[in-house]
């Protein structure tokens, strides 16, 4: 990709070293995440970083995606794994939503295909954010020319999670329990950026508390590649998510 900057494509250069392959990248319309990155398997030539189109420069949503791989490959073959939700997740944020409020029929009707879209959607927090505040923490200390970009990326994401407070299909919302994970990062993300007032919508939600037991715990897991699996699995007991998912042996 053309206009990167030196520091991108120094991590590039360390994302070919490490895995043996590039990165190609993808302009994708249809994408509903900033970026998403597919890695390279079954004799694919090429990570594929896909991404919406934008006039933004893309070094940072880059270095962040990349992040992950090089994370993944900075272990050992043997302790290398991908991330399995179970089928059943979505039977299990059933009740949490059911109790919230009183239902109607057609919320009753809405109820599985809702409490799907929230387990994936928890799910998916609960694998990419504690890591991913790894790889903003390590960009904010190695790549400082890419600060401005991250700031500004993460402010996006933080307003995009603070909607989430108020989004609801008919009586259905997203159970406060399962919000722990986006406070423990606007935390975070106030304390990377030296201001900000992301965690506000938060507290004013009353789940700070649980952002703040999920912040307290990413600082005590130590911060190398090696506890990634550790860091998901206790924030997962704190937010009652544990067996959700299954860790497997990554494959290429």
């Amino acid at each position: 990709m053309q206009y990167l900057r030196a520091a991108t494509k120094g991590i590039l250069k360390r994302v070919e070293d490490l895995s043996g392959k590039s990165i190609q990248f993808v302009r994708d319309e249809q994408l509903t995440l900033l970026a998403t990155l597919q890695l390279a398997r079954n004799g694919a030539e090429f990570h594929v970083l896909r991404y919406q189109p934008t006039n933004e420069p893309l070094d940072y949503l880059i270095a962040f995606q990349a992040g992950f791989l090089l994370r993944l490959f900075e272990n050992s073959p043997d302790r290398r794994f991908d991330f399995a939700p179970s089928p059943e997740a979505g039977k299990r944020v059933e009740p949490l939503i059911a109790t919230a409020q009183a239902l109607g029929p057609l919320d009753k009707e809405m109820l599985p295909e809702f409490s799907g879209f929230v387990a994936q959607w928890a799910l998916i927090n609960l694998r990419s954010l504690p890591i991913g505040m790894r790889i903003d923490q390590w960009i904010a200390s190695e790549y400082p020319e890419l600060r401005e970009l991250q700031n500004a990326s993460i402010a996006l994401q933080q307003q995009q999670n603070a909607d989430l407070l108020a989004f609801r299909r008919g009586k259905l919302t997203i159970p406060t329990p399962l919000m722990g994970t986006i406070a423990a990062y606007a935390l975070f993300s106030e304390r990377l950026a030296g201001q900000g007032a992301y965690a506000i919508p938060f507290g004013a939600a009353g789940v700070l508390p649980q952002g703040e037991q999920l912040l307290a715990l990413w600082d005590s897991v130590p911060a190398d590649a090696q506890h990634d699996c550790e860091l998901v699995d206790r924030w997962a007991e704190a937010e009652g998510l544990a067996g959700w998912y299954n860790w497997v042996p990554y494959r290429s």
